[in-house]
């Protein structure tokens, strides 16, 4: 079954507030609601008034990235961007915010070979929970990242982002930056550790501990 990002014609806003906080509603929009289920017969995306947009004339694939999608064998990438685009908007995936599951982001940064170490690192900081919050409340999140590291991966996935989703993801990122790192979805958590890993030259965030990952 192939999955879209099924944008209905509501509020930008809306759908930003649905979209990152993975379950959690922002106040202003708490009554504002977006249908999680993502399935369809082909890979097509909406923009924000409810019009269809070609796969071709997605904003771009950033170099890179072809060969990182094990779990969608077969699909092009303009279709695994569909795919990636519904986890980024809210898919029901995406706010399940307890357990394991292989990376919801899967493009140019992601390293399928070191998913063992990426759960490893999981479970040390945080035992799989994506809402959780350190005692001091200092670290936060899945891979619990300092609000100083979490913003910061905002901006070094905006170039990628606004390529791949255009002025939705950019205005995505921005709200990211106004909200706990731990109401991030799970896409936008996982997307930050690999953005941040960087083919291993950032896993100094995650050095040391009681278990070596």
């Amino acid at each position: 079954m192939r999955f879209v990002s099924r944008l209905t014609s509501i509020s930008a806003a809306s759908v930003l507030a649905i979209g990152l906080v993975g379950g959690v509603s922002v106040p202003a929009f708490a009554d504002e609601e977006l249908d999680p289920s993502l399935e369809v017969e082909v890979a097509e995306l909406f923009d924000l008034d409810g019009n269809p947009i070609p796969v071709s004339e997605v904003p771009g694939v950033p170099e890179g990235d072809g060969g990182n999608a094990p779990d969608f064998e077969g699909m092009d990438r303009g279709e695994r961007l569909a795919i990636e685009m519904s986890h980024a908007f809210g898919s029901a995936q995406a706010q399940d915010m307890k357990g394991y599951e292989r990376s919801l982001y899967q493009g140019k940064w992601y390293m399928p070979k070191k998913e063992s170490i990426r759960r490893c690192i999981m479970d040390r900081e945080a035992k799989h929970n994506y809402r959780a919050v350190s005692a001091g409340g200092l670290y936060r999140g899945a891979y619990q990242m300092s609000r100083a590291l979490a913003i910061g991966a905002t901006h070094m996935m905006m170039k990628e982002v606004r390529r791949e989703m255009g002025e939705p993801g950019e205005l995505m990122l921005k709200q990211l930056r106004k909200i706990p790192t731990q109401q991030w979805n799970r896409y936008w958590q996982d997307r930050a550790f690999w953005t941040i890993w960087r083919n291993g030259n950032g896993k100094h965030h995650w050095r040391g501990g009681a278990w070596k990952c």
